[in-house]
């Protein structure tokens, strides 16, 4: 193919050691850098940093620690991830493993427990922390195949979906801005079903990826490493419904700004809470109130003065 840079027929003999981990990706271990194991799917992880930067910027500057969590533990699994593709060492790999559990914790975590009471938050958080100890235990010990922890992960994602929709049902009381959200909710999800899709692919047929890749040469055969997409596809994904959570476990208004909405054409706008709609019924109640107590006081003292 024209512009194209063949592979080589061995590959580098890596700098860090040979891999050790159990499970291993399409794309072929050293075959560019005797430094890095899988160039695409590691350097693909920057869109978990890029993303996750991107939500820390949205926050305000006073914004709380469970309020950036999210976009931590999105960095996160940009910086394991990254760390496995790149060694291809087994601890490596549990480290990815376990920030994606961590990441999607958090973001159920923030959707669970707002709004509920101290001990409803505590239990919540005692029985979520000790299921993703649990989870990583077994993970390390008996889950060779990583089977365990991809149904582990799977579990969390539609936990997470579901807790979404119970929130923009109880926090947007407005049908349009309804049908918003759950637009930005289907988008979402299934920029994800791609993604899963594009990574069962990955392995399901791995060895005719590898011959057309080969066929096609470098640059072009990086669109194939189809690990590579589910990167940059689940960034986008996990942005979606972080910013989402984020902004339904706000205080105030639920506000549409940002990309999140500019995706769907959606122009800056925020939409009523019960507790923004409350409020201003009680301000705009307080101002009848005020008003007509100073008009009172205002006529008896003309009243008086012309007497």
């Amino acid at each position: 193919m024209a512009f194209s840079i063949p592979y080589r027929d061995q590959p580098y003999t890596p700098i860090v050691g040979p891999p050790t981990a159990p499970i291993n990706f399409c794309e072929e271990d050293f075959a560019i850098s005797p430094y890095i194991g899988e160039v695409v799917n590691t350097l693909t992880n920057i869109a978990y940093i890029v993303y996750a930067t991107k939500g820390l910027r949205r926050l305000p500057r006073n914004a709380h620690f469970a309020a950036r969590s999210l976009y931590y533990g999105l960095a996160l699994v940009g910086t394991c991830s990254a760390l496995f593709h790149g060694l291809l060492k087994h601890y490596a790999q549990l480290a990815d493993d376990t920030s994606m559990i961590i990441a999607t914790s958090c973001v159920l975590h923030r959707a669970t427990v707002y709004g509920r009471s101290d001990v409803f938050t505590r239990t919540f958080s005692t029985l979520l922390l000790t299921s993703v100890v649990a989870e990583t235990i077994y993970h390390v010990l008996y889950d060779a195949n990583n089977k365990f922890h991809e149904i582990s992960f799977l579990v969390l994602l539609l936990l997470v979906i579901w807790r979404t929709r119970k929130l923009i049902t109880s926090r947007v009381p407005q049908s349009a801005d309804r049908r918003l959200l759950t637009s930005v909710t289907i988008f979402g999800t299934s920029v994800f079903g791609v993604a899963y899709t594009l990574w069962q692919l990955d392995q399901i047929y791995c060895s005719q990826l590898t011959s057309w890749k080969r066929s096609i040469g470098m640059p072009w055969s990086f669109l194939l490493e189809f690990h590579g997409w589910w990167h940059i596809l689940t960034a986008i994904a996990a942005y979606v419904f972080m910013v989402m959570v984020g902004d339904l476990t706000s205080e105030g208004d639920v506000e549409f700004h940002g990309s999140v909405y500019s995706w769907l054409g959606v122009r800056s706008r925020h939409a009523h809470s019960n507790d923004g709609l409350n409020g201003h019924a009680n301000r705009h109640a307080n101002g009848k109130v005020n008003g007509h107590a100073n008009g009172s006081a205002m006529n008896g003292g003309h009243g008086m003065k012309a007497s």
